[in-house]
């Protein structure tokens, strides 16, 4: 698989690595899309309330505003929105300190000495196509690097984690209670916790789809755009270079956590609005799925225009 959760969910790890280099974006847009007649959005019915499910790509461009009415208006009337983690109300510095201490390597430690030179090849291949220095990896374990490369073609090329929809509707929850499904510590733990050959793998196969991932953020965006589930679970599919361990981790076992915070607004009153990335949300095991299986009413909802 590709992008979305798999690599882009964590957010906040791969702008703190990446402080001090993102360029200001150029915001190069995707081809434009046919007028859609769905959304990757569901409505969710309980005898006492609904839940909004919509996926979110997590590194935006300005084409994708304004988004269907149908969203806003669901946004509007709902009181609570769920996220995976609200990264605006993270303290930065002790996150970073966070980061560091599980992804860095002591002093006299250093990233070429835990990966094979098959793997360094191919990151040095990566680091000279987007001119990005080796040498600010070097001190990084490779789920960090893992991270870090998967976001570099995408914010040179403009791609902006501040038009992401999740940033979108934080910016706009006014006095919306917010819910963290997870949290950036949560996340972290997760990403850290993986054994180091699991590691390699990752960067290994985020090093070979770094030298075409702009293209792969633009077809998943039309795919998101068009409502085209069937698509986009496709693309998060095509790669088979990750473990499937990682994949699971990353994705499907996640799926459930995130379908119980919706049933918990499910059994009461508050509509709720849940955004998270859009790879949780097609196939079998996404939320959608679950809930439906859990016996509520799941509807993709059907756009005007």
């Amino acid at each position: 698989m590709r992008l979305l959760s798999k690599r882009l969910a964590p957010l906040l790890v791969c702008g703190l690595v990446l402080t001090g280099y993102a360029q200001e974006p150029k915001l190069t847009a995707p081809a434009p899309v046919p007028a859609a007649k769905k959304a990757i959005f569901w409505k969710v019915s309980s005898p006492t309330s609904v839940t909004y499910l919509l996926g979110s790509i997590h590194l935006g461009s300005r084409d994708m505003y304004p988004l269907p009415g149908e969203i806003e208006d669901a946004f509007a009337s709902s009181s609570v929105l769920l996220v995976e983690a609200d990264i605006r109300h993270v303290d930065m510095a002790r996150m970073q300190a966070a980061i560091f201490a599980k992804g860095m390597y002591p002093e006299g430690d250093s990233l070429w000495s835990h990966i094979s030179s098959d793997t360094r090849g191919k990151l040095e291949q990566f680091c000279e196509r987007y001119q990005f220095p080796t040498e600010f990896l070097a001190r990084l374990k490779p789920w960090v690097v893992s991270l870090t490369i998967s976001t570099v073609p995408l914010i040179k090329a403009g791609f902006d984690p501040n038009l992401g929809i999740d940033m979108y509707f934080l910016n706009k929850a006014g006095d919306k209670r917010i819910v963290e499904i997870e949290s950036a510590d949560w996340q972290i733990d997760l990403l850290s916790g993986f054994a180091p050959d699991l590691q390699e793998k990752l960067l290994a196969a985020s090093a070979e789809e770094g030298l075409d991932m702009q293209a792969s953020l633009k077809r998943m965006q039309e795919a998101w755009a068009a409502g085209d589930t069937g698509k986009l679970e496709a693309i998060t599919k095509e790669s088979t270079r990750t473990p499937e361990a990682i994949t699971r981790a990353l994705l499907q076992d996640r799926n459930p956590h995130m379908a119980d915070a919706a049933e918990t607004c499910l059994k009461g009153k508050e509509q709720a609005f849940l955004v998270v990335g859009a790879a949780h949300m097609v196939g079998k095991e996404g939320v959608p799925a679950l809930l439906e299986k859990r016996g509520y009413k799941v509807e993709q909802v059907t756009l005007k225009k």
